[in-house]
């Protein structure tokens, strides 16, 4: 599995690496233990809630607050 690396003063970057890890990684770990929701939330305003739908799908929604 590939590193990212993050640059400090890159916004768009910290937020495709954030997105990618609910995506990938939260998205994989959700399946492979048969859950049906999870949240995530990195503390500093960025959130990710992956669910599972009655279809089987999954909705996957990704937040962020920013201050500018």
């Amino acid at each position: 599995m590939a590193t990212d690396i993050l640059v400090e003063n890159d916004e768009n970057v910290k937020k495709s690496s954030w997105e990618a890890f609910i995506k990938q990684n939260v998205l994989d770990f959700m399946m492979q233990h048969n859950l049906q929701a999870i949240t995530v939330d990195d503390g500093a305003g960025k959130k990710g809630v992956i669910k599972r739908t009655a279809k089987g799908d999954y909705s996957v929604q990704i937040t962020s607050n920013e201050i500018l």
